[in-house]
């Protein structure tokens, strides 16, 4: 395995990582604040409907600050995660075919 190879699989497996540790501490925050101001979207913190709904950016339309102010982390870091995960796969692609 080349060495650049290394490097890309370490940053992106750091960058998912990274992105789901973030999210974590955010999306129960926010899926909690969300149900104090009684809205519901999703079961829990990491149901597909709430994770739709922090990655799409709907809380914006609430116009609540405090949700704001919590979803746009869980957004920006769920994002990473994704694209962590992604570039994970990417850079396994060639030692999987």
């Amino acid at each position: 395995m080349s060495t650049h190879l290394m490097f890309l699989l370490l940053l992106s497996t750091g960058l998912a990582i990274t992105g789901f540790t973030g999210y974590v501490i955010f999306g129960p925050l926010t899926y909690r604040q969300m149900r104090d101001r009684g809205l519901r979207i999703g079961g829990h913190a990491f149901a597909p409907d709430f994770l739709r709904w922090i990655l799409g950016g709907g809380f914006r339309a609430t116009r609540d600050s405090a949700i704001t102010g919590l979803a746009t982390p869980a957004q920006i870091l769920s994002w990473c995660c994704l694209v962590g995960l992604l570039l994970s796969g990417l850079a396994m692609l060639p030692f999987l075919l």
